[in-house]
């Protein structure tokens, strides 16, 4: 079985692209940053990229956007061969992974057999569910409009952004500087929308990761104590709605499985569970 790592953006995607657009909604994770790769290339500051195939043609690939998790992908299900090979190259290559991130079986048989090789320890980071939405329910949609976030938005999205990364377990204590970066880079690309209410911002969500057919939504946030007023329903609801509007085919977006409103919530406004994702952390 051949491992290659990949030193352009261009010859990983000559080997992955086709599969990952079998199942694009499900793959938009690995889809959407490589596509953003292709597009800029130096979007992310070190990336690592490789695959391993064989007779039958692709059989493993993974990208890591240093310092965030290894995201494992196969067209072919679970192969402890293949899995194995990569752990020994990921060894081989003197790569620190500080976790890894992708389909549930595929992410447990991997951290299986890293731990055997490594004796590391495992902590379960979070359990995901990737949801599609191609209609949307707009009955859900409450008072209010839906906008653009902009340079007067700036503190309310620095706030969200930090919650987000707090209530999502992605960052326990968010760097306010980083957070005030993200913000900015989001305003800059016009990415984040605002659900106003009375003249007042009340919740965020935010476009990402575009791939051919379909868009993802990610950090949506609602002010602790604005919470359970429907903001949240609302504003991805609008949203999903105007991208649906704009020609892509679907949106999708993940969800922690801990937190059944969100879930519930997503149901409600149309979306669909298509699998789960799951993602450890390594100690």
């Amino acid at each position: 079985m051949g491992v290659v790592w990949h030193r352009t953006i261009h010859s990983f995607l000559d080997l992955t692209l086709a599969h990952l657009e079998a199942d694009e909604a499900i793959n938009n994770l690995m889809l959407g940053i490589a596509l953003r790769l292709q597009k800029e290339p130096s979007y992310y500051r070190n990336v690592e990229l490789v695959t391993l195939s064989d007779a039958r043609g692709l059989v493993l690939s993974a990208v890591m956007t240093i310092p965030e998790k290894l995201i494992l992908y196969s067209p072919l299900g679970v192969d402890r061969e293949a899995l194995g090979q990569l752990s020994n190259a990921i060894l081989d290559r003197n790569l620190h992974i500080p976790g890894v991130l992708g389909p549930k079986d595929l992410v447990e048989a991997f951290v299986d057999i890293w731990k055997r090789k490594t004796n590391c320890l495992v902590e379960l980071d979070m359990h995901m569910r990737v949801y599609e939405l191609r209609e949307v329910n707009r009955e859900v949609i409450g008072a209010g409009r839906l906008r653009v976030a902009d340079d007067g938005d700036l503190e309310f999205m620095i706030q969200g952004i930090g919650e987000f990364l707090k209530d999502a377990s992605l960052n326990s204590v968010p760097d306010p500087e980083k957070c005030r970066e993200h913000a900015q880079r989001r305003l800059a690309d016009q990415s984040v929308y605002l659900w106003e209410h009375e003249g007042k911002p009340v919740s965020m969500a935010a476009r990402s990761r575009p791939t051919s057919r379909g868009v993802t939504i990610n950090l949506v946030y609602t002010p602790k104590e604005l919470r359970g007023r429907g903001y949240a329903t609302s504003c991805v609801a609008a949203l999903s709605r105007q991208l649906l509007d704009e020609g892509y085919e679907f949106c999708s977006l993940f969800t922690d499985l801990s937190n059944p409103t969100s879930n519930s919530i997503y149901q409600k406004i149309g979306y669909r569970s298509l699998g789960d994702f799951d993602g450890y952390f390594f100690l």
